[in-house]
This record gives structure tokens, sequence and C-alpha cells, in this order.
């Protein structure tokens, strides 16, 4: 069995801004036969990010969910380069991410940054040397 993850989604009130914040940062291509008025998606390379409007909760029967309190989850970017982390950092933080964590080596040998987007969600920007 070869397992793959075809869309990992965020839910958000301002979820086309969020959309326009990863796709600008990360410069990714629009999935355009899945927009509509409650979904953008960008295409990260054989998987699907995705920015859902809260109607999702209503659709989805998980209503339970539709406060989260605190980061749950979080996506790992992975970069060309250091120097690639320091530029895509840069850029998601003149465009809207809190920079949570300098570039740094990780103790398992990465070069990481660690973000918040403009919703607060955490992410990282990661080269495995």
């Amino acid at each position: 069995m070869n397992i793959t993850i075809s869309l990992a989604s965020f839910i958000s009130e301002e979820f086309v801004a969020l959309f326009e914040f990863y796709s600008t940062t990360f410069e990714l291509a629009e999935v355009e036969e899945l927009h509509s008025d409650i979904f953008r998606g960008a295409h990260v390379g054989d998987m699907t990010l995705g920015f859902s409007a809260p109607v999702v909760y209503e659709m989805l029967a998980i209503q339970e969910w539709s406060d989260p309190k605190g980061t749950t989850q979080y996506l790992t970017f992975e970069a060309a380069s250091d120097d690639e982390v320091s530029t895509l950092t840069e850029r998601a933080v003149v465009n809207g991410a809190r920079l949570l964590h300098d570039p740094y080596e990780t103790y398992y040998g990465a070069f990481q940054s660690v973000l918040a987007d403009p919703d607060g969600n955490v992410f990282r920007i990661n080269h495995f040397r």
C-alpha cells in the first residue's frame, strides 16, 4: 500500500486572505478547478493546500471542532537551501506572518524558521541538509 496526502486544509473566516498569504509567500499556483465561494486550493507538489470557509464545519459534521484553542497541527514547507529558508522567512514576514523563531540549525541537522500566519496558525520553513 502506498498512502499519500492529497489535501491539507485550513478553515478560516478569512480563507481567501489566508490563501493569498500562502500562495504569495511560497509562489504557489491556484488549483483553478477547485475555486469556489467557500474554497481555494494551491498546488504544493502532488498535494493541494486547501483553504475553506467556516461553513465546512457544518458540511463535514465537525461543529465540535469549530472553536479550537491552540495549535494542534502545523505545516512544514521544505526549502532547497539554507538561503532559501531565510528568503522565504523574510517574504512571509513581509506578507503578514509573525516570526516565532529566527532561522536556526536544529538538533537533527536541519535549518529552519518557525512562524505564525495571519490567522495564527504555526508553520515552519525547513531545509534538511
